[in-house]
């Protein structure tokens, strides 16, 4: 039965046993008692503007309350790991079961245990310029793996699965066991932060603890864990205090939040919102490739109908290059049916600059017969002249004789001048007639590639005079070349009388 064997003994109700407590503790301590120790958890009440704290030292630590009223009296505002010395006297709050001291004064004594450490490695990792915002690596937003470094069994573990369950499923969870507080929680840390580097497609830590007092959070202002944060190879994100818990492991990590359920909401993108905005992005995507194969559709129908526009006006074109082809052929033809008549029409001419260089070369003969028998006949006559004066005339009148044969001298001077010129004028005359007799040359123009057309049966040669009739059969020879022609159609045409003549011939030289 319940209560066998104790009715012998006196049993108390709670509130009995916390009253005698508080009784005890009231004789034990009835008046002040002076207390130092270092601040932790401060707190204000509001709007009560009660204060409530945690007083410690190395070994121990004690509720403690200063009301309102005491608190008007206060000349620095209490601080976290402030060392203070205060005065007031203990109780026993029995709703809660603790022993707390009510403060009636307090002031500061000095930076507390946990301050001092803090400042200390603080200090150093500054001087080495490991607290430097830049020296910070950016979160993946992407991770592939993420390592999370806590307890198994608090409350934080199931915080940040919970987020993880509901914000991405498909990024893994690695949970590196390790305790997070008290004297053998600097070593587990240790451990898991250099278990990390032999994880592969891990992409992000995160250390993270429920919260918890300052003497709970020391650990994380050790030098050789802030430094193998420091060293892990990929970014460090810490959440193990609140908002006013602000430890070294924070100050060295690459990302510091206040809860588990915030590192949680920071590390894992937010699969449905990828989603949703992958969708969006197809989408309008989509939209953008039905406006694009419009848009193309279009131009290739402009295109289509500017090709064929361009293949009308390029049949328009061959057409028109057609008809000029034919009128060019027909010119050609034209123009060489001219230039046979004009070649027959010289053709009857031939034999005439050889006449007449026969005949200027008779008449320079006759002409310079007839200037010797002048220039005989004149030599003679002043042979005959110096005769008879040289019996006659005596040796006083010899001058008039000198004077005779100067101008004898001059005479044939004159003469052979006159006769040189005229030489080399007819010269000149013979150069050009024999030059117009080689252009005349009825061969000359077969080695340019021209034909001389003569009729088959007597071997006459076709002239404008004698044009040929329509059937007729021509035999057309040139350099290379012998062709028999049928004539199709006889066209007559005026030549200029002009073409062909030599420039004397046009001047009338």
């Amino acid at each position: 039965m319940p209560g066998e064997g104790l009715t012998h003994e006196v049993v108390y109700t709670v509130s009995e046993l916390a009253g005698s407590v508080r009784q005890g503790i009231d004789r034990l301590y009835p008046g002040p008692v002076a207390l130092t120790g270092e601040l932790s958890n401060v707190k204000l009440s509001q709007p009560s503007g009660h204060y409530y704290f945690t007083v410690r030292d190395a070994a121990s630590s004690l509720r403690g309350v200063m009301f309102r009223s005491a608190a008007r009296s206060l000349s620095f505002q209490p601080a976290e790991g402030l060392k203070v010395l205060l005065r007031g006297r203990l109780s026993y709050y029995e709703a809660r079961g603790e022993v707390q001291i009510v403060a009636e004064r307090m002031g500061p004594a000095g930076l507390g245990l946990f301050f001092q450490e803090f400042a200390r490695v603080r200090e150093i990792l500054e001087k080495e310029g490991l607290l430097s915002p830049e020296r910070k690596r950016p979160i993946p937003r992407f991770p592939r793996k993420v390592a999370l470094v806590t307890s198994p069994t608090g409350a934080a573990v199931w915080d940040f699965l919970r987020i993880c369950d509901q914000q991405n499923r498909l990024v893994p969870v690695v949970i590196l066991p390790a305790r997070v507080q008290g004297a053998e929680a600097a070593g587990d840390l240790l451990r898991a932060l250099e278990s990390v580097r032999r994880m592969p497609e891990v992409d992000v830590v995160v250390l993270t603890r429920g919260g918890g007092s300052a003497e709970d959070l020391s650990v994380y202002n050790r030098e050789d864990l802030a430094r193998a944060i420091l060293a892990c190879p990929v970014p460090v994100v810490t959440a193990i205090g609140h908002e006013v818990d602000v430890s070294v492991a924070d100050l060295v990590a690459d990302l510091r939040v206040a809860t588990p359920t915030e590192a949680a909401k920071r590390v894992f993108f937010d699969a449905g919102s990828v989603l949703d905005n992958v969708r969006q992005a197809r989408r309008r995507l989509t939209d953008l490739l039905f406006l694009r194969l419009k848009e193309e559709k279009e131009r290739l129908g402009g295109f289509r109908r500017a090709a064929g526009q361009h293949s009308r006006r390029l049949s328009h074109l061959q057409l028109a290059l057609v008809r000029g082809q034919d009128r060019l052929s027909h010119s050609a033809r034209e123009r060489l049916l001219s230039l046979n008549s004009l070649l027959r029409g010289l053709s009857g001419r031939l034999l005439h600059p050889s006449a007449q260089i026969v005949r200027s070369g008779g008449r320079l003969s006759e002409r310079s017969g007839r200037l010797v028998r002048l220039l005989l006949a004149r030599l003679s006559g002043a042979r005959t002249e110096i005769l008879l004066r040289r019996g006659r005339i005596a040796r006083a009148d010899l001058l008039p004789l000198g004077d005779l044969r100067e101008s004898l001298v001059v005479s044939r001077r004159a003469l052979a001048t006159a006769m040189e010129g005229r030489l080399s004028r007819e010269s000149r005359r013979f150069g050009r007639l024999a030059d117009a007799l080689r252009e005349s040359d009825p061969e000359r123009p077969l080695s340019r590639g021209f034909f001389l057309l003569s009729r088959e049966g007597d071997g006459r040669l076709v002239t404008s005079g004698s044009p040929p009739a329509v059937g007729e059969i021509l035999s057309g020879r040139s350099r290379d070349l012998l062709l028999s022609l049928r004539v199709v159609d006889v066209a007559g045409r005026s030549p200029d009388p002009s073409v062909g003549l030599p420039d004397h011939e046009k001047t009338g030289e």
